[in-house]
């Protein structure tokens, strides 16, 4: 996005007046500058000033423009309708006249006068106009033009490590509940018309509604997109499911290369998108707290396969578990369990009594024996 210049030319009336009032204003604010100003116009201008700054700042400007060019203006006036020289052929013949043909002319003479003052102002009001028309002109011509280039957005990094939960607030009142062992890339501010962001790992966003800019999540083949609602969304880069399931709301799931290919996931479902081949299905969830419970400090399994398992065990003691050498029986097994927090050496007496298998701990390492 590139940078913008923008040029402020302030009206001569704000947008509540008409046009008989602009064309009434000019004069009253040339009269007003040369100090021949009467009461009721002066109640007029100072009516006109009340209605916006925007007004005051113009009589300011005005003011300005004026006073630059006014003593060039008096004196080219004064060449142009030579007052001294009228004023002396007028006088010498009113004195050679009868007093009957001297008031006649003094009163034909006052008329010109008068006329020639309006003349004046007139004049004033045409030259301030063409001064600010100029001085506007001139500003917009010369001045540097906008350097069109494209601005990457600043983005920064949110992490949990392994054995890490984090609660952060956005900046558009979205707030976020990151997993261990996860990564939130957001931009500094948000666009105009939308909200993006990239995650890998698992959060549970509680997003704040805004019609006028839908929330993109964005993880590694997966677009999910909301206006406002809570769910969780599960896409560690280990694992070949990308998980939504929607507490309240609605949620479109996508892919990255077939957008044509999404699925609509309501409340109380779950969505799922295989890595591996794009495919997208829907199912009905029967027990919630399965997928947010992690947010309470449980770690709740239903028949999960027990290599899963221990992939959720790492993340979540920031722990290594080695099984390399188990048989596949062993592999194949799936726990149910509903596991609190407590030190990872009794989550493993609890796997150990349940599912009958025997391990060793040192230190951070947990290896799994038969």
């Amino acid at each position: 996005m590139g940078v913008e210049y923008s040029f402020s030319v302030y009206p001569i009336v704000n947008e509540k007046s008409t046009m008989k009032e602009q064309d009434k204003i000019w004069p009253i604010i040339v009269r007003y500058l040369d100090n021949s100003i009467d009461d009721n116009e002066l109640l007029m201008l100072e009516n006109w000033l009340d209605k916006s700054n925007e007004n005051r700042r113009a009589l300011h400007a005005a003011d300005r423009i004026l006073k630059a060019s006014q003593e060039t203006t008096q004196e080219s006036l004064i060449d142009e309708f030579h007052l001294e020289e009228d004023w002396d052929k007028v006088f010498s013949h009113i004195n050679k006249a009868s007093p009957e043909e001297a008031r006649a002319r003094v009163l034909h003479f006052r008329k010109l006068r008068k006329r020639h003052q309006y003349f004046s102002h007139a004049l004033k009001v045409a030259a301030l106009v063409l001064v600010a028309l100029t001085s506007v002109f001139f500003t917009l011509q010369y001045a540097p033009q906008p350097k069109e280039y494209s601005a990457e957005p600043v983005l920064k990094e949110i992490s949990t490590k392994a054995g890490e939960r984090a609660s952060i607030e956005l900046g558009d009142g979205t707030r976020v509940m990151m997993n261990a062992a996860s990564k939130m890339i957001i931009p500094e501010t948000f666009s105009a018309n939308k909200r993006s962001i990239e995650l890998e790992g698992q959060a549970f966003f509680n997003v704040k509604s805004d019609r006028s800019r839908p929330f993109y999540i964005h993880t590694s083949n997966t677009v999910v997109e909301v206006i406002g609602t809570s769910f969780d969304v599960r896409s560690y880069e280990n694992a070949d499911d990308v998980v939504v399931v929607v507490r309240e709301g609605t949620v479109e799931l996508r892919n990255h290369d077939d957008p044509d290919n999404n699925l609509i996931v309501n409340e109380g479902y779950k969505g799922t998108v295989k890595r591996s081949s794009g495919h997208l299905s829907l199912d009905l969830i029967e027990d919630s707290e399965i997928y947010f419970g992690w947010m309470d400090g449980r770690l709740i399994f239903k028949e999960t396969p027990i290599i899963e398992v221990f992939k959720d065990l790492e993340r979540w003691y920031d722990i290594t578990v080695q099984y390399e050498d188990v048989s596949d029986q062993l592999i194949n097994k799936q726990l149910t369990a509903d596991l609190k927090t407590r030190s990872f050496r009794e989550v493993f007496e609890v796997i150990q009594m349940s599912m009958e298998i025997d391990f060793e701990i040192d230190g951070d390492e947990v290896r799994i024996i038969q």
